[in-house]
């Protein structure tokens, strides 16, 4: 069995995966900073809840975007392991399968990464992965499936809690699809502003990304995730695909091509 986590600013996500791929749970706590043994306690804990024990794990995998917690995690995911088995750690030098044509590949964050392998194999390319996470992040995939680019923007979240801070009359209201463009009260006003302006945002960045990597009149597949049940704003140009554990089907797949 391989535990594979996934680390962001938003939150953490950890799983059990067959060496066949079949995902035995995934839990998901929040970004909050704790000790290695607090991290600890609580993955066993809610994978105890599920009935499952992490006792026979072999591998372990990880993709981090938050430097301080990378050490952390790879202490808790070596504490679950075997004795002398070392946690795999997304970043430049790792097999992915991915060819990344950027100015510089090693600041690509590794969630990108993860995204992008799980798209290449899922869909056909080129394509495009939104991810609607604390940053919207639109990462590119051209005809040969390389990782030609990526555009980065403040994520739907991230821009209601600006507001807020920034507003002292601005309450907190569930980011849902509005019934109008013009609301009628404050809660109204703000869903219409954030969620039909960031579905602008997004059909733009998807309008131009698709004019550099896909051929005249054709249109490249287009692969959402963040953690929601389904797309948060609704694009012109339908998704081909919704998955919101794309990076751990991607840390699956890395984990798989590095196994000894």
């Amino acid at each position: 069995m391989i535990i594979a986590a996934d680390v962001r600013n938003g939150g953490v996500s950890v799983g059990l995966v067959s060496a066949e791929g079949q995902w035995q749970a995934i839990v998901r706590l929040s970004a909050v900073d704790r000790s290695a043994d607090e991290w600890a306690f609580l993955i066993r804990a809610l994978f105890a809840e599920r009935g499952m024990g992490l006792q026979d794990l072999s591998q372990a995998v990880l993709s981090s975007v938050v430097p301080a917690w990378t050490g952390i995690f790879v202490d808790v995911l070596e504490g679950f392991l075997p004795r002398g088995a070392s946690c795999l750690v997304v970043g430049p030098g790792i097999k992915t399968g991915l060819r990344i044509r950027t100015d510089n590949p090693a600041e690509v964050g590794s969630d990108l990464v993860c995204n992008a392998v799980a798209a290449s194999a899922l869909v056909p390319v080129p394509c495009i992965i939104i991810d609607f996470s604390t940053t919207l992040s639109f990462t590119a995939l051209d005809r040969q499936g390389d990782l030609v680019g990526v555009a980065l923007a403040p994520g739907l979240e991230a821009a209601a809690s600006d507001l807020r801070l920034r507003a002292a009359q601005i309450p907190q209201v569930k980011l849902e699809a509005p019934e109008r463009a013009l609301g009628k009260n404050t809660a109204e006003s703000i869903r219409s502003g954030i969620m039909l302006g960031w579905a602008g945002l997004t059909d733009r960045l998807i309008e131009e990304i698709s004019r550099e990597i896909a051929s005249p009149g054709t249109q490249p597949s287009l692969v959402g995730t963040g953690w929601y049940d389904q797309a948060p704003v609704r694009t012109r140009q339908p998704l081909t695909l919704w998955e919101s554990n794309l990076a751990m089907q991607g840390l699956y797949r890395i984990a798989m091509k590095n196994r000894g």
